[in-house]
């Protein structure tokens, strides 16, 4: 029953070490969030913009929808 104690500080500790360390890690630079422009890459992709829609599947067309805004 001596080990157990131990092991068992060791796991949480090593867990606690584990969450601190995907919270505090140094993160890679990134213009988008460091800079206050808010410039975005030319090469992104997901853009929503509102009232367009774009819907398709893989080998169709796609079909692009324009909707008005809902206020």
């Amino acid at each position: 029953m001596n080990w157990q104690t131990p092991t068992a500080i060791a796991l949480v500790a090593a867990t606690a070490a584990a969450f601190a360390w995907r919270r505090f890690r140094p993160r890679r630079f990134s213009l988008t969030r460091d800079t206050p422009c808010g410039c975005t890459p030319s090469s992104s992709s997901g853009q929503h913009l509102p009232g367009l829609r774009v819907e398709g599947r893989r080998g169709e067309r796609p079909r692009i929808t324009l909707t008005s805004p809902s206020r």
